[in-house]
């Protein structure tokens, strides 16, 4: 029969083909797993990429609209200026006026301090302007006409 260090070798090598087939196929498993696992991973990625890019999206148009109403702010409050700056040159052409005819305008200056009045105690311009006879836009550029008074005094 075979000498026993014959079949020694035999056995160890039969054992270290098995060991080889087992890692073999425990690598083939783990590579397996790990490709579900990278593909779940990227499909993940590129969900939360196309998430990011819609919502990046939204931002800038929300940010568009908000330079717009800027803008339309701007354009507005420059009008604003322009009516208030005609105001106060009308307003210094009469004051020539006033040296002439001083009584008419004092009683433009009690309706305007009128006015002021009502508006520091509460009442809406629209209240103001129903009891004082003047536009809201009127209202508003006396207490604005006001203020620019009382800042620069």
């Amino acid at each position: 029969m075979c000498s026993p260090a014959i079949l020694q070798l035999i056995i160890d090598f039969v054992l270290l083909l098995a060991v080889i087939f087992l890692l073999w196929r425990l690598n083939f498993n783990l590579k397996k797993s790990h490709n579900k696992s990278h593909r779940e991973m990227l499909d993940s990625f590129r969900a939360l990429k196309e998430e990011s890019q819609a919502e990046s999206e939204r931002f800038l148009e929300a940010l568009e609209k908000s330079r717009l109403a800027l803008k339309e702010i701007a354009l507005e409050l420059d009008l604003k200026e322009k009516r208030v700056r005609s105001l106060l040159d009308k307003k210094d052409e009469g004051a020539a006026a006033v040296a002439k005819n001083d009584g008419a305008v004092a009683v433009v200056d009690d309706k305007h301090a009128r006015v002021v009045e009502m508006i520091k105690r509460g009442n809406s311009h629209e209240q103001t302007a129903r009891e004082t006879g003047f536009s809201e836009a009127e209202i508003e550029l006396i207490i604005d006409l006001y203020r620019i008074k009382n800042e620069t005094s």
